[in-house]
């Protein structure tokens, strides 16, 4: 999670971001779960992960989600709810039909070996397995090499948002395609 977003995780969750994220990833039903994540094998070590879900999903357990959070950050995430909720009217904000994709990280020794897309056309699959109409995702804009990246497979801009924490502004690019079943 961090490689995905190595300042905006620590500057939303704060100092205990990685126990947040270890805590969701072993617990069901949650945005952060096991269950949306899809490792990448590269001969026999992990070389990335995919964090996606479909709007359904994000609806059934956002609030289990954010239950969770509190569990694991106590009075600090009341410190943060302000920054929670701004964050979720930009990034992770679905319509009926999206398929998000969360997170996407692959190691810096495996990048090059086509594995981050392959994690995307696992997305696409997953998505239209579903019945998604689009496949969104949120990138921060100044990541030039992910939104060449993400071009190149057919995303577009649609719109961008902003949060600001720690007084730093975060800008993001929300960008959107169809999902297609070729490749």
């Amino acid at each position: 999670m961090k490689i995905s977003a190595p300042e905006y995780f620590p500057a939303l969750l704060g100092p205990k971001f990685r126990k947040v994220f270890e805590r969701l990833f072993i617990e069901k039903a949650n945005l952060f779960s096991h269950e949306h994540v899809i490792f990448a094998v590269y001969g026999d070590q992990v070389a990335g992960m995919l964090l996606s879900y479909d709007w359904k999903a994000k609806e059934r357990e956002e609030k289990r989600t954010g239950w969770l959070m509190l569990k694991v950050l106590g009075h600090d995430f009341l410190k943060r709810l302000p920054a929670f909720i701004r964050a979720t009217r930009g990034s992770g904000r679905l319509e009926n039909g999206d398929y998000y994709v969360s997170n996407i990280a692959v190691y810096p020794d495996f990048r090059g070996k086509g594995i981050g897309k392959a994690l995307m056309l696992e997305a696409e699959r997953l998505a239209l397995k579903c019945g998604a109409e689009r496949i969104v995702l949120d990138v921060e804009q100044g990541n030039e090499e992910a939104i060449a990246f993400y071009r190149r497979l057919g995303y577009s801009v649609e719109r961008k948002h902003s949060i600001e924490l720690e007084g730093k502004t975060y800008e993001f690019y929300r960008m959107a395609k169809a999902p297609t079943d070729s490749e």
